[in-house]
């Protein structure tokens, strides 16, 4: 007889299953659910790389800042940087990065580089895999076309050249320079003010410049000179007793522009300020000359000034501060010479006091005629022929000719001790004058000593062909002489 309370074993086995299939179907909707938030995470959840916007325009991509931050970030939940890379094009790594949620390039970048970024990003959980490469370019240091070591130009000017467009320069120096470019924004001026600029220096000049799209380049320098001073000196200065038709020469260091405007600025005075009159030219590239009209005052002191502002070197270069000097005249001496005659006369202040005989040039080497001034003196000189060798017919060398005064060019008053034929043509176009010095005769006169000792630099002589030709010339009176260009090699024979 059975138990009727004892369950019957088909019931047991059915409750069995039923717990089995509850927990399968429990897997199975969590499985469901995985696969689904899986899908819906791949799906929906955001997942990529972030790039800086401004890499990503293609007109900064090829003019990338290099000092510009550069921050590469992974984009989403989970999103991990799995390697960050920049090299050169074809080149080294220059930054490497892996597994960062964010990475910051802090190697410098050069200027005028290809370089390219490579990032790779991943989100494991979800199986997601990303990668990205994207090339770009730094910015180009220009050329620099003109030189970095310049001089200041007149009027305060330098050049900057090149090789392609920029925008911004700004020029840092002692004194301020103004920029300015022409259309191309290849070519730019700088330009000072004349009066912060001192003359002689040495200095530098930072430059700040950026490309056309305001990218800053690394700065350079310009190495600048000003030109000198314009150097301007006066022999005369401080010399006594000169003759009155002695030139006033200035000197200056080196050439100057607008020649023909100088001797504007120039004051030439007695010393009592009279203004004095005559003619400025140029006897060479640096030598300036002032001959006064007719004569100088005797007995006077002249005065001379120089502006700084009179004259102006190519290179921009004036006068550091004026130029000033005095000289002073003696009695108003005069030497006429007659050819016809062969006669040497001599004047103070109107009246004639000597006379002399001489021996001139011989027709085939005549003496020179016209208005001279003595413009050199020598107690002795060795004159010798011009452009002859020894050997050469013609040639000839005379040493220790005594008492020489040249008038013009190779002309000159001086002792002959080589002949006494004084009173007819004997030279070679010198005049010839009695002299005792190293001379064998007896009683000979001393004339060319006399002479030598009575006159000075700037004594007016007059040669005249015939007496009637121009009578003497009395004080006050006469044109002025010529011009005459120093040249004391004795080219004209002395015999």
């Amino acid at each position: 007889m059975s138990d009727p309370k004892a369950r019957p074993p088909k019931d047991q086995a059915t409750s069995k299953r039923a717990g089995l299939s509850v927990h399968h179907w429990a897997l199975i909707g969590l499985i469901l659910i995985s696969v689904a938030g899986f899908w819906l995470g791949r799906v929906s959840l955001p997942f990529g790389i972030q790039m800086p916007e401004r890499l990503m325009s293609e007109d900064h991509r090829h003019s990338w800042d290099p000092h510009e931050r550069l921050v590469v970030e992974g984009i989403g939940f989970g999103t991990i940087l799995s390697e960050v890379e920049i090299r050169e094009l074809d080149g080294p790594i220059v930054f490497a990065a892996q597994k960062v949620e964010e990475a910051e390039i802090n190697t410098p970048l050069d200027f005028g580089q290809r370089y390219r970024l490579s990032v790779e990003a991943e989100r494991p959980w979800l199986g997601q895999k990303i990668h990205q490469d994207v090339a770009f370019e730094t910015a180009r240091i220009p050329h620099i076309e003109s030189a970095l070591r310049q001089e200041l130009a007149p009027g305060g000017s330098l050049t900057l050249d090149v090789s392609e467009p920029v925008g911004k320069i700004t020029a840092k120096g002692p004194f301020d320079l103004q920029t300015k470019s022409d259309e191309s924004r290849q070519h730019f001026t700088l330009t000072s003010k004349p009066e912060e600029v001192i003359q002689g220096q040495t200095f530098s000049v930072s430059l700040d410049w950026e490309t056309m799209n305001g990218i800053a380049l690394p700065p350079f320098s310009l190495e600048v000179t000003t030109a000198p001073a314009l150097g301007a000196s006066i022999p005369l200065n401080g010399q006594k007793n000169l003759g009155i038709a002695m030139p006033i020469q200035i000197d200056f260091s080196e050439p100057v522009e607008a020649r023909e405007k100088v001797g504007d600025a120039i004051k030439v005075t007695t010393e009592q300020g009279q203004t004095l009159h005559g003619k400025w030219a140029w006897t060479g590239k640096q030598h300036l000359q002032f001959r006064p009209e007719p004569f100088w005052p005797a007995h006077a002191t002249i005065k001379v000034r120089i502006d700084p502002k009179a004259a102006r070197s190519p290179r921009g270069g004036v006068l550091a501060q004026p130029v000033e000097a005095s000289f002073s005249t003696g009695p108003d001496r005069r030497i006429e010479v007659y050819l016809d005659r062969q006669r040497v006369e001599i004047y103070e202040n109107g009246n004639m006091i000597k006379t002399m005989k001489a021996s001139t040039g011989k027709p085939k080497t005549p003496t020179v005629t016209g208005s001279f001034y003595i413009y050199a003196r020598f107690p002795t000189k060795t004159m010798k022929s011009t452009g002859l060798k020894p050997g050469e017919k013609g040639y000839y060398e005379v040493k220790d000719v005594p008492y020489a005064q040249y008038f013009h060019e190779g002309f000159a008053f001086h002792g002959a001790f080589w002949h006494n034929n004084f009173g007819h043509p004997a030279s070679h176009g010198c005049v010839n004058l009695a002299t005792q010095k190293k001379n064998s005769r007896q009683g000979v006169n001393e004339d060319a000593g006399w002479l030598y000792h009575w006159a000075s630099l700037g004594v007016p002589v007059t040669v005249h062909g015939t007496s009637s030709t121009k009578d003497p010339i009395m004080a006050g009176d006469g044109g002025s002489p010529e011009a005459t260009t120093p040249s004391v090699n004795g080219a004209i024979d002395p015999r």
